[in-house]
């Protein structure tokens, strides 16, 4: 039975990387390579402070895109101890609000190990920014599969600040989280800051997250 698990990841390692390969192919035509290395942080106030129980949990985020294609190497993210590989296409559609599709395959390696699909909608418009993320997350390890959102409305507010709602979800097995949440941002064309509060009106269940992203062009 492990040996055949082992072989299953396998297999799926090989897929994911063969897709990766075929869309950087598709997308070779001349165009810059772009990095926005991030770091997202998050802190649990009444909770205990160490970084063994990952509390401020710390998560380096890197995505990175060329052409069409769209990629992201992640730690904590997915789950704490866990590290993310992912690669797809973005879709783009419209002139005056700019939506975005972004559909993408991803291993898992670490604590959770296993495959995931994840897809992104963005609207850029002038007025407003929306954000959705969706991912389910097959683990063939001692773990469950899990389901995960984390989505926002952002609105401009004045010269490069914005405000707005932000919600996370999160289901497994035996768990069912909804966290709702307000956020303000900075945002110039290459840095991003961003700073969230969950669920600001309960005590217990409150925390909050962070996050420092830069823009570099190759």
């Amino acid at each position: 039975m492990r040996s055949s698990t082992i072989k299953t990841k396998r297999e799926l390692f090989y897929l994911i990387v063969l897709c990766v390969f075929l869309n950087l192919k598709l997308n070779a035509q001349d165009s810059s390579f772009v990095i926005n290395p991030a770091l997202i942080g998050a802190v649990f106030p009444n909770f205990d402070y160490s970084l063994k129980t990952y509390n401020p949990l710390l998560i380096p985020y890197i995505p990175f895109s060329k052409g069409n294609f769209y990629g992201e190497v992640r730690y904590n993210y997915d789950r704490n101890g866990t590290l993310g590989l992912y690669g797809g296409r973005n879709f783009m559609v419209g002139k005056t609000g700019l939506n975005i599709f972004t559909p993408q395959l991803g291993i898992l390696l670490g604590d959770y190990q296993g495959a995931s699909f994840q897809f992104y909608y963005n609207l850029i418009h002038p007025k407003v920014e929306f954000n959705l993320t969706n991912q389910y997350s097959v683990i063939l390890n001692d773990r469950p599969n899990f389901y995960f959102n984390w989505s926002d409305i952002q609105f401009p507010i004045f010269n490069k600040f914005r405000a707005g709602a932000t919600v996370q979800i999160f289901w497994d097995n035996t768990i069912r989280m909804i966290d709702p949440g307000i956020l303000i941002g900075y945002r110039t064309d290459k840095l991003y800051l961003m700073l969230s509060s969950f669920n600001p009106w309960d005590k217990e269940k409150h925390f909050i997250f962070f996050a420092v992203q830069y823009k570099i062009v190759l």
